[in-house]
């Protein structure tokens, strides 16, 4: 019991009746100290507001700096491409239009003081569409001098429209891009060519976009303003269809208008893909060819080819190897500073003394490769002979095998080789017909008779199945050919009429395929097990170990793989940053006016690249681009494109089909294998066709590239017509040991069925292929999983036993998995 004063109550709470010392109390405490004070309380308002204002004028000082230092740089002139997306626009019209109001703005008080028409027409702001004089559709470099002296160069648009290689060309050279639309709604905006050609550049990578509205020549309504307004708003719509985004949307009508849009494209910063900034690039403006007398490789004559134009991009190495559409790769020999030429608006003073330096031909040299860093163009690895090569192990070696071998021996076929091996989990799975069946066949070859469906003897061949086996003629290398491949290559004298039969055989084909997938049947008059002694059972396709180093063609032996395909990537570009830093002496920055002297370039490939550069100075033909490779991109490899079929195309296209490849930089024809694209897997099941829809992973034979980079593959027309656009891309790695496997399903139909017990026919014709494939794994369509037990008759029946209770119209399936690698290239120097 509590004793009285034992109680204590609980103290009452003053609350807001509390005294001054109680409210004060965390203001005084030890542990505030006067450390927290109100913002209001330590600064007035007018200190506030003059720190603001001064925060924001240093900020406005900073952006004003960097874009002084960004317009007093040496900075090449600005490509801007002009790409009508209809056939109802005024090309001439327009281009004659904007080629004037650069000429006009660069002579603002004559268009002031021109009060009149006639003046103004004189400055060149006002031209008529059907006159003859107006100039050709020809790559034009002109000098706007509006606030300050910016730089333009006007690529016209190609001349077919519809050729999409001619709008991937433009694509990759391009700054800035006008997309021109007609501006009559009873026309139609963009057109099929139209379309294909916004696809072509959403999937290389979209430069800075700039839509042109077109209004009509001549318009005898009076509400011009509104006519417009909804000729904008139509425009604005349909581009939204087909490009989402926000894009600056222009009319192209008078001269004000002109002069609006080199205010834009003056004043907004041009951008470019991602992948165009990682590497330098050269549009040539001319070029020239320095034959030797030296030969080089099998008498071929080669010599010195000199570039010229603007660096852009990331600063250009004189240790790099550059890549030439049409030539392949080459290093330089030197980079050299000729004088800028002049506008084609400027003065005749800087033209006439352009043509006396370029008739001079003296020029100073920027950058010398070192010998020591320069990037080699082997394109091939060397293999050794000998890295496989092992030794006789010593009699140490012997013992200690001899000690830790175990007693028991295990019972297997004759003929089985380790990973067939392995597919048996115990010797109870085999009985003695299988020992019978060997000294049965023993006896045969004792007699000297031929049996062609025994098993095969590894004493004479050196692989499993050697007997049977098919040589890939191809690749050059001996693994086994799969019938159901037989229309993978086509020859080139195919007719029409035999091509057309050939495609209505593989839209047949892929329509199997979708019903029933990787279904073949087993031939009847070739034993399986030659037939199919490539292929191999799995236990679990994602979980069962697949060696990626064994069994390999010979060919991978001359491709290069990396350790760290990251590490090597971030190098490259560190590589390629510190070429065109400040005190390099072997590169120059972007921006910079050079000559390159590409070294050992042949006569007929300089002939190809005269002829490129004379076509894109005399006709409406994109200009050559020459890029600068980063390190290690001269060296083959395996790249895996991931891909999608291209909505348009409908024609069914099979794996190991000849495409023609652009990775951005390179055009190259390949043959890819398509297989299935999965996160976290180590192996990936093959595709026999590219199906639409369905995100694909291409594997192909290149020289190595860095992402990201954008791929398209084109399928060209077998009468030399244009190509079309089949698939589009990016690059997802270059990895040798990627596993592609190739999956078949070997079907049989259970005819007596008891309970987990069945006798299954069709799937194998006689009783060896039986034993042979007995260890692999059955599963039925029904979701149950059994086993071979013996074969019954000689027909090829078997029986089986399951998980499970058997239905009777259930079909039982056996997988078998090989790998597969993509088809070697025809020409290693990666040039279409």
């Amino acid at each position: 019991m509590v004793g009285p004063g034992a109680q204590k109550n609980k103290g009452h709470k003053a609350g807001r009746r509390a005294g001054l010392s109680a409210r004060d109390k965390h203001k005084n405490s030890k542990d505030a100290g006067g450390m927290r004070r109100s913002v209001k309380a330590s600064r007035s308002t007018a200190q506030t507001k003059a720190e603001r204002l001064n925060a924001a004028k240093q900020q406005r000082d900073h952006k004003r700096a960097a874009a002084l230092d960004q317009r007093r740089a040496a900075a090449p002139p600005r490509v801007v491409a002009l790409l009508p997306l209809s056939a109802d626009v005024d090309v001439q019209r327009l281009w004659s239009s904007l080629l004037a109001s650069c000429s006009a703005a660069g002579d603002d008080a004559a268009a002031e003081s021109a009060s009149n028409g006639k003046a103004g027409a004189a400055a060149g702001m006002e031209l008529d569409a059907s006159s003859s004089a107006c100039p050709p559709l020809v790559m034009t470099t002109l000098s706007v001098a509006d606030r300050r002296r910016v730089r333009f160069t006007f690529l016209p648009p190609p001349a077919a429209r519809s050729d999409p290689l001619a709008i991937v060309e433009l694509a990759r050279s391009a700054e800035c891009v006008l997309l021109a639309m007609p501006g009559d709604v009873n026309t139609e905006t963009i057109d099929a060519a139209g379309s294909m050609a916004l696809n072509i550049l959403g999937s290389l990578g979209l430069p800075s976009i700039t839509a042109l509205v077109q209004a009509p020549a001549a318009s005898a309504s009076k509400n011009v303003l509104k006519e417009r307004s909804a000729a904008k708003k139509h425009a604005t719509n349909a581009l939204l269809e087909q490009l989402p985004g926000d894009h600056k949307l222009l009319a192209a009508d008078t001269p004000l208008d002109f002069k609006q849009l080199l205010r834009h494209l003056s004043d907004s910063a041009p951008s470019v893909p991602h992948w165009r900034q990682h590497r330098p690039a050269l549009l040539v403006e001319a070029a020239s060819f320095e034959q030797q007398q030296a030969a080089g490789p099998e008498g071929a004559a080669v010599g010195t080819l000199l570039l010229r134009g603007y660096v852009r991009g990331l600063g250009l190495s004189a240790n790099q190897a550059v890549y030439i559409a049409g030539a392949g790769d080459f290093q330089l020999q030197q980079i050299e500073g000729p004088s800028e030429p002049p506008s084609a608006n400027e003065p005749a003073a800087g033209a006439s003394q352009g043509a006396a330096m370029d008739t001079a031909g003296e020029v100073a040299v920027l950058a010398l490769p070192d010998p020591a860093q320069r990037e080699s163009l082997v394109r091939e690895n060397v293999p050794d002979p000998l890295a496989g090569e092992q030794t006789w192990p010593t009699e140490e070696e012997l013992k200690e095998a001899a000690a830790t071998r175990k007693p028991r021996k295990r019972r297997l076929p004759k003929g089985t080789s380790d990973y067939q091996a392995a597919w048996i989990l115990d010797d109870s799975d085999l009985d003695d017909t299988d020992l019978e069946s060997d000294s049965e066949d023993d006896e045969a070859r004792g007699r000297g008779g031929s049996d062609d469906m025994s098993l095969p003897d590894l004493e004479h061949n050196d692989r499993p199945g050697g007997g049977g086996s098919l040589i890939d003629v191809d690749a050059g290398t001996e693994f086994g050919m799969d019938y159901e491949d037989d229309d993978e290559d086509e020859q080139d004298a195919d007719k029409l009429a035999g091509m057309q039969t050939s495609l209505k055989q593989r839209q047949r084909q892929e329509q199997d395929d979708q019903l029933f997938p990787d279904e073949v049947d087993t031939p009847d008059g070739v034993p399986a097990r030659q037939r199919f002694d490539k292929y191999r059972g799995l236990k679990s396709f994602r979980t069962a170990p697949w060696d990626p180093r064994e069994s390999l063609p010979q060919d991978y032996s001359r491709v290069f793989a990396f350790e760290n395909f990251r590490r090597a990537h971030k190098r490259a570009i560190e590589l390629s940053v510190k070429a065109g830093a400040a005190g390099n002496e072997h590169g120059v920055p972007a921006g910079t006016y050079v000559q390159l002297r590409v070294a050992a370039v042949p006569a007929d490939a300089a002939a190809r690249v005269l002829q490129r550069v004379a076509s894109s100075q005399q006709e409406a033909v994109p200009p050559l681009v020459v890029f600068g490779l980063l390190q290690h991109e001269c060296k083959l490899s395996v790249q895996h494109y991931g891909m999608r079929k291209a909505s348009g195309f409908e024609a069914p296209l099979p794996s190991k089909e000849q495409l023609l490849l652009v990775n951005g930089l390179r055009s190259f024809y390949a043959r890819p294998v398509y297989s299935s694209d999965e996160h976290g897997a180590d192996k990936f099941k093959m595709e026999r066709f590219l199906h639409e829809g369905r995100s694909t992973v291409a594997t192909v034979y290149a020289p190595i590239a860095y992402p990201p980079l954008p791929v398209l593959a084109f399928k060209m027309a077998a009468d030399g017509g244009t190509a079309q656009l089949v698939a589009s891309g990016s690059l997802r790695s270059c990895d040798p040991d990627r596993i592609v496997l190739k999956k078949i399903v070997l079907s049989g139909y259970p005819v007596k069925v008891h309970k987990t017990k069945a006798v299954v026919r069709f799937m194998f014709h006689n009783p060896d292929d039986v034993r042979w494939f007995r260890p692999v794994e059955v599963w039925t369509k029904g979701g149950r999983r059994g086993r071979i037990r013996e074969p019954v008759g000689t027909h090829g029946a078997m029986k089986c036993i399951f998980d499970g209770n058997l239905s009777q119209q259930d079909a039982v399936m056996m997988s078998l998995y090989k790998r597969v690698f993509p088809k070697w290239p025809a020409d290693l120097d990666f040039v279409a």
